[in-house]
């Protein structure tokens, strides 16, 4: 061969007698299609080559090249031969050309430039051997396609939650080396509705993954739209197939050199819960219609396994919550607990309100005198505790305290009981007796329900409390003993002395010191205390464990009146120790608190009988320390408007409550 020959030196369309024969030979007989293309049109080719397209060689004698390639493959086709002008060589493309049917054939095509021609020529090849993603795929494609949907779902089957994520990217790896495609990425929708979150990318290694993270809406708005509406997006001629409104969108293909994209929507149960896409960047998508069929099928996949995981999340959220709680339920019981048992071994009396402070207050200074105290209050305020709680405080601790209930002692026999008897000292009285003075001399004697105590007794009360002497019954000599009177009423003493069934002289000596305990309405705070110490002492005794009380249920016990104040709370809280079958306690208010809680003229009546004790207790002094709104734990003008609703007003004066 010549070293620089023309076209007409090449062998001919038709087969020329001029040819060179050995290259004639070599051209006629390659089974991988061959022409020369100068000046835009095929100058020669070769009988595969026509083969190749459904064609005989005259057919495309001079025919442009183009008009053989789909025009989608034009601008993929100029710019292969384009490189040519800079390199005599360049590597393959997958192009689809044009047959007589009307059909395409996707073949692979490689351009060499032929510098010892002149005019230049290029020398086409063209071979139906391509990546099998673009081409029609044959029974053994179906059959590999079919096998790795088929081991990619069994793979998600029972897949433990911690290696969803780890399993996701390994498909998507799998996915792209099987379709062709250069790159796949996983994104799920998020509950701000501007963002999506990119979860999973896979690409070929001289391509670019897509990056992880939160990625804004409103730079894809109409391609995330598609997702959201449920929808497969096709693109197969990027950015022409792109509608006008995706604007975003093209610039994104073109910036990102995004070929085709397929795109699937992840959705179970009718909710849509992200979508997974397929870039090409190389070449355009040729896939054939089953193969977007059976993408659903994994889209179906990875969206069930991404649901499991968002459950199994939540669910563990829900628990590690749940377990948060009961800790600090549990911790905080504990707490409570140390502090009712501290408060009970040391202080006698449970509770930190304001009201339980003031007379814990009071007792802490009275107790180290000797000065007679008066304590009044409701039945079942715990009297007798704060009276026991002053002595406990006094130098008369080492000496155990005396107690007397005036109102269980028959009239006849509360002399004798106090201050005891000689023998003989009235018919049945065989034998002397020791009274209650002379055991507690050198300690306290407490007189509950003094009220009770018989008026024709009251006088010989009064001379031990003024100089501790009294005689015995019987017996006609003085008995001196040092003994500290505590007293406990729950009537209204200066009423009864008004009455005449009280002596006044007795009751300023009793009123020495006077504490008022306050009813449990008034100190509502202390009542969760209060049940987790008869929790804790009822629990011992019956050998039951509670651990939790419902709120629900403590704030009904906050928000009933107590009218029995402690005493009935202790009552109703073993009530419920002894039916409760768990380590959670039910409490069953008493049948008549809707009685109790609803009776507006009740509570009013008794709303004006509470503020009134207190008025008296402070001599009407209503602010400042000691003052009746300081006692009653509210602001000084709320308990004015309260005075002027319930018409209270201070005795001596018509108006102007201060």
């Amino acid at each position: 061969m010549s070293e620089s020959r023309t076209v007409s030196e090449w062998p001919p369309v038709a087969a020329s007698q001029n040819s060179d024969p050995e290259f004639r030979i070599l051209c006629e007989s390659a089974p991988i299609g061959m022409c020369v293309l100068q000046d835009n049109s095929i100058r020669y080719a070769n009988p595969a080559f026509a083969s190749l397209l459904d064609r005989t060689p005259e057919q495309i004698d001079y025919v442009t090249l183009k008009d053989l390639v789909h025009p989608s493959d034009h601008a993929m086709l100029d710019e292969h031969l384009s490189q040519l002008e800079g390199d005599s060589n360049v590597g393959p493309i997958a192009i689809r050309c044009t047959v007589p049917e009307g059909t395409d054939r996707p073949v692979q095509l490689h351009a060499t430039r032929l510098p010892s021609c002149d005019p230049p020529a290029v020398l086409i090849s063209v071979d139906v051997t391509v990546p099998r993603s673009w081409a029609d795929p044959g029974p053994d494609d179906r059959l590999r396609f079919e096998r790795l949907l088929a081991d990619l779902s069994a793979s998600f089957v029972n897949v433990p939650i911690d290696r969803i994520a780890s399993l996701i990217d390994d498909s998507l790896e799998q996915l792209v080396e099987f379709l062709g495609n250069d790159r796949s990425t996983l994104f799920e929708f998020c509950e701000d509705e501007q963002l999506i979150e990119v979860t999973h990318s896979y690409s070929v290694p001289e391509c670019d993954t897509f990056a992880l993270g939160p990625f804004p809406v409103d730079r894809l708005p109409w391609y995330i739209g598609q997702f959201r509406a449920g929808r497969r997006v096709f693109l197969r001629n990027l950015p022409d197939d792109l509608p006008p409104e995706a604007t975003n969108e093209r610039a994104h293909c073109l910036a990102d050199g995004i070929r085709s994209n397929v795109a699937v929507p992840l959705c179970v149960g009718g909710d849509v819960l992200g979508g997974i896409t397929f870039a090409f960047l190389k070449h355009e998508c040729e896939w054939p219609e089953e193969y977007f069929r059976r993408l659903h099928l994994i889209g179906e996949v990875f969206a069930n396994a991404i649901m499991r995981r968002r459950y199994a999340e939540s669910l563990r959220g829900a628990l590690a919550e749940n377990d948060r709680l009961v800790q600090r339920l549990e911790q905080e019981n504990r707490d409570l607990r140390e502090q009712v048992v501290l408060k009970y071994q040391h202080d006698r009396i449970i509770g930190r309100s304001k009201a339980i402070a003031r007379v814990l207050s009071d007792a802490e200074q009275v107790a180290e005198t000797d000065a007679p105290v008066l304590l009044t209050g409701e039945t079942g305020t715990g009297k007798e505790l704060i009276a026991e709680t002053i002595h406990e405080l006094s130098r008369r601790k080492s000496n155990p305290m005396v107690i007397v209930n005036c109102a269980s002692l028959p009239a006849t026999l509360v002399e004798s009981e106090l201050f005891g008897r000689e023998a003989g000292a009235y018919t049945g009285a065989a034998s002397a007796q020791v009274g209650r003075f002379t055991v507690a001399d050198g300690s306290t004697l407490f007189l509950d329900e003094v009220g009770e105590f018989p008026i024709e007794l009251q006088a010989k009360l009064l001379r031990v409390l003024e100089d501790g002497r009294f005689e015995r019954l019987g017996s006609p000599e003085t008995v001196t003993v040092d003994v500290r009177i505590v007293a406990a009423t729950n009537r209204d003493l200066s009423q009864a002395v008004k009455d005449g069934t009280f002596r006044a002289d007795l009751y300023h000596r009793l009123n020495v010191f006077p504490i008022r305990v306050p009813p449990l309405r008034d100190r509502r705070d202390d009542i969760p205390e209060l049940v987790w110490a008869f929790v804790e002492s009822l629990g011992h005794r019956m050998g039951k464990s509670i651990r939790s009380i419902p709120r629900k249920v403590m704030q009904q016990l906050q928000g009933y009146s107590w009218p029995g104040n402690v005493r009935e709370l202790r009552n109703v809280v073993e009530r419920a120790m002894i039916l409760a079958g768990s380590d959670t306690l039910h409490v069953e208010l008493p049948a008549d608190v809707q009685d109790e809680t609803h009776s507006t003229t009740n509570l009013r009546d008794r709303e004006r009988e509470q503020i009134l004790s207190v008025l008296e207790e402070t001599a009407w002094r209503i602010r400042g320390t000691g003052g009746a709104a300081e006692i009653l734990d509210i602001k000084p003008t709320t308990l004015e408007a309260r005075m002027a609703r319930l018409g209270i007003k201070r005795p001596g004066k018509r108006s102007n409550i201060s």
